[in-house]
């Protein structure tokens, strides 16, 4: 197998000790116990009360505080991951009434009693006839309404039964449910994850819990009279409100926009799970700040972004809020950890990313881990498995998410939890102040190197992936379909490493990583021998291909029951979902997820599983003759006028041109193919000043996903401007890119002004000239006063790894008296430029000094006359 990357062994060595030293097991479960004393009412007026404490916490270590609130309800069957309601439990009593009077229950002394989105009793309670039922048979055979106004008393978990026994008619009921080995631990009970779930959001019952052995006390009174009314009194208020992300934030020296993530759970009541990930997130912040303020530690290149919120809904709506120049790097779920080690029979388990996702960062924190536990271990043992949704995890959605391992201290021997999960018993008496400190240790060792990771660690890691993915090809037995399937995966890994670049010659740096892939594909191609993946028999409709429109998959409870049913019906995990990656069609996803789970998975399910997500509207469904093939488009593009030879600048819309096979990597193949060897191909790489520190090896465009792709090809030239680089690559492509931070944007020696000087074109591709920028060259040319291609301060990453200021662009406080818009016009009434069809939409071409001459003539009477002025940087 592969060998560890030296720059982690000599991470391991040299930091990890120094994270050690600072790390306190005792301060971290001094702050689980903060977290609880609010957490354990499950109550969300407590839940904000715990963001005043974490807020309070993460200013104290040193590190910034965020808090991020999202509202309740919205988007109801949509799928999305909303909780339904705010809810705050004011109180919870019972009490029998006849012929005896005795407590049962009081929320204020034991706030588990309370199932969370239980509904209230009348103001002064309610009194109702106790009746028992501890099966569903039973339940089933109870003719309706036969329950009317009875509270029931059940030894089953009650989630399930909520619409059975609201269809009967009971108010409320009252579980006593068995803990293994725990009889007086009170359940952790939910009428549903962030809510009811909205086919059963009809039914309103007051829910309740007692333990065990308080169960068999009241069962043993009925017993004993034969008859027991109670006087239920629950008081909770229900409301459209607002639920907490807190984010502690130790803030990148280098590029502090991007970022890497923690998920920990708050607003849950128990020890273990979860209060023990939050407060490693508190110790985490502590030892890093002061790390770095004692100057052991460098400030990292980038952010790392620590996230207690509500588990699931908090993280997955915030991602689906919040706008990013680009999606995290990696991150990892810090759940239920730092148990004893004979509650959890010493296992300290590392869960594996999503399988479609960016493996090694698996492979990154277990040798981390590992080392961690060398420098100190309560009794653990650290155990690499694979894949499984906390359901946090499915963050690593890797389209929209980011690879995101877990680190968990929750399973024994047997694979199930330990014995005082989600109940009353889960007490910080349970947690290991050593367990505590090195998890702590291991993910700060793990974060800081991911978050200061450059380009020496990234080839490494390549290098690494390969040697590990060559020697599994290597293996005997293999599938052919497997053996494509591990191509693959190393494929995605080189692909995600690319965003841990910092500094080197792009070409250079592209070459070495286009060298692993290229030992790849030939140690798949002698597995495959003469062998060729078998071909199949498929089911009416599975060669279509699904394109995501949402991120991450959907929740049930917030899935309209019918589609529910069919997307349950399939038996396809949720991460099913994410194989789609718009190239796959349903066939081979099935075979992708047949490779994943080691066992046959039939294309008939798979049809149904994503023809239901489709009717959810998490996917839309291409069939062959709907998608838009390379030949298409060369062969338009040519009868457009587009030739061999030419210097091209192109703007486009993708979603524009319809669903092509293949996405914006075959566009660009398209126009390559069409101007040949001897034109140039240019397209804007501008992020607009999206990034607040411009890297040209890692920032993206924010000009869509045609130039998006093109620029990270291997021999794509990018420029070397802050906010509004252009990316080529031809003959000319040296030539057209260089000294544009020199010569500013849109003078006469920028890329756009040679380009336009130069004899080149512009080609629009779904757009019109509002979208073109060649025009601005003209303005500077008249000149206009509200330009100043030198006039802002910029951050850029320089050669030798350091962000500097430079100079950059500062554009028009307001907008242009003459819209661009004018040039579709003149250019159309003058018979300038050629339109044609390109896929679904109409693509445009037109010389660039046309454009040029237009927009002059359109500005010449404007500008002297104009008192708009550029936007500098105080």
């Amino acid at each position: 197998m592969a060998r560890t990357p030296k720059a982690v062994g000599r991470f391991c060595k040299t930091v990890l000790p120094l994270i050690h030293k600072r790390t306190s097991g005792k301060r971290t479960l001094d702050d689980v116990r903060a977290v609880m004393e609010t957490d354990r009412w499950n109550s969300f007026d407590r839940f904000h009360e715990t963001t005043e404490t974490l807020v309070r916490k993460y200013k104290e270590a040193g590190a910034e505080a965020e808090v991020y609130a999202m509202q309740t309800g919205g988007q109801m069957g949509s799928g999305r991951w909303i909780i339904h309601e705010a809810a705050d439990v004011i109180c919870a009593t019972v009490d029998v009434v006849r012929p005896v009077r005795k407590r049962v229950l009081d929320y204020k002394k034991n706030p588990w009693h309370v199932i969370q989105w239980a509904g209230s009793t009348p103001r002064g309670g309610m009194e109702n006839e106790l009746v028992v039922v501890d099966s569903e048979e039973e339940l089933d055979r109870i003719p309706a309404s036969r329950l009317a106004g009875k509270m029931v008393l059940t030894c089953l978990e009650p989630r399930g039964l909520l619409r059975k026994l609201g269809e009967k008619g009971a108010v409320g009921v009252i579980t006593d449910r068995p803990i293994p080995n725990l009889p007086d631990a009170t359940a952790w009970a939910k009428f549903g994850w962030g809510g009811i779930p909205i086919d059963n959001a009809s039914f309103h019952l007051v829910g309740l819990v007692l333990s065990e052995n308080e169960g068999k006390k009241l069962r043993a009174l009925l017993q004993k009279h034969g008859k027991l009314v109670l006087h239920t009194e629950v008081d909770i208020r229900k409301y459209v409100g607002t639920h907490d992300q807190v984010s502690g934030l130790i803030r990148g020296a280098g590029d502090p926009q991007d970022e890497v993530w923690v998920l920990a759970h708050s607003a849950e009541p128990g020890a273990i799970d979860n209060a023990s990930g939050v407060a490693v997130c508190l110790e985490i912040a502590r030892v890093l700040e002061g790390l770095i303020v004692a100057g052991d530690l460098p400030r990292p290149k980038r952010t790392i972004r620590l996230m207690n919120a509500y588990e699931c809904h908090g993280f997955f709506k915030y991602l689906e809020d919040t706008r990013r120049l680009q999606t995290p790097l990696a991150g990892v779920v810090i759940d239920t950890i730092g148990s004893r080690p004979e509650v959890c029979d010493g296992r300290m388990e590392w869960h594996a990313t999503i399988p479609m996702s960016a493996g090694f960062v698996d492979r990154l924190g277990a040798s981390i881990l590992r080392a961690s536990l060398k420098l100190t271990n309560p009794g653990y043992t650290l155990y690499e498995e694979p894949f499984q949704p906390t359901s946090d995890t499915l963050i690593g959605d890797p389209k929209y998410g980011f690879p995101c391992p877990w680190l968990t201290t929750h399973h024994r021997k047997t694979g199930k939890g330990f014995d005082a999960y989600h109940t009353s018993a889960d007490q910080p008496e349970l947690l290991s102040s050593q367990g505590l400190a090195v998890c702590a240790t291991g993910m700060a060792g793990y974060l800081y190197f991911l978050a200061n990771a450059g380009t020496e660690e990234a080839l490494q890691f390549a290098q690494a992936e390969t040697e590990r993915t060559i020697s599994l090809l290597q293996g005997k037995g293999m599938s052919a379909s497997r053996v494509m399937h591990e191509r693959e995966l190393h494929r995605v890994n080189v692909e995600k490493l690319q965003r841990w670049l910092w500094t080197g010659d792009r070409a250079d740096v592209l070459a070495q990583l286009s060298e692993c892939e290229m030992q790849v594909r030939e140690a798949s191609e002698q597995a495959l021998g003469k062998r060729k993946p078998a071909t199949k028999r498929h089911a009416a409709g599975a060669n279509r291909i699904p394109h995501r429109k949402v991120l991450l998959s959907p929740i049930s409870e917030n899935v309209p029951g019918a589609i529910s049913r069919r997307i349950g019906s399939a038996g396809l995990s949720s991460w099913a979902l994410f194989w789609a990656d718009g190239r796959r069609t349903l066939a081979e996803i099935a075979e992708a997820v047949s490779n994943e789970t080691g066992k046959d998975v039939a294309v008939e399910k798979v049809v149904d599983y994503f023809e239901a997500h489709e009717e959810l509207g998490y996917v839309e469904l291409f069939g062959p003759e709907e998608v838009i093939s390379k030949a298409q488009l060369t062969r338009e593009l040519k009868a457009l006028g587009v030739k061999a030879g030419m210097d091209v600048m192109v703007h486009s819309s993708l979603s524009a041109i319809g669903y092509v096979d293949g996405g914006a990597d075959t566009v660009v193949d398209a126009l390559l193919t069409t101007v040949g060897k001897r034109g140039t191909l240019v397209m804007p790489s501008f992020n607009h000043r999206g990034a607040h520190v411009y890297n040209r090896l890692t920032t993206p465009t924010t000009n869509g996903a045609i130039p998006d792709v093109f620029w990270r090809r291997p021999g794509v030239v990018r420029s070397d401007h802050p906010t509004h680089a252009v990316a080529a690559f031809g003959p000319r492509a040296e030539e057209i890119c260089k000294d544009h931070r020199k010569n500013g944007v849109w003078t006469v020696d920028s890329p756009i002004g040679r380009l336009v000087h130069g004899g080149g074109y512009i080609l629009l591709l779904g757009v019109d000239h509002n979208a073109t920028t060649a025009y601005h060259v003209a303005e500077l040319s008249v000149p206009c006063g509200c330009i100043d291609p030198l006039g802002y301060t910029d951050r850029v990453v320089n050669a030798e790894g350091e962000v500097e200021e430079v100079a950059g662009l500062a554009f028009r406080t307001k907008v242009c008296p003459i819209s661009p818009s004018k040039l579709n016009v003149t250019l159309d009434r003058g018979k300038r430029q050629k339109k044609g069809p390109l896929g679904k939409g109409e693509a445009t071409l037109v010389s660039a000094i046309e454009v040029w001459k237009a927009r002059r003539a359109h500005l010449k009477n404007v500008c002297p006359t104009c008192t708009i002025q550029p936007r500098t940087k105080k």
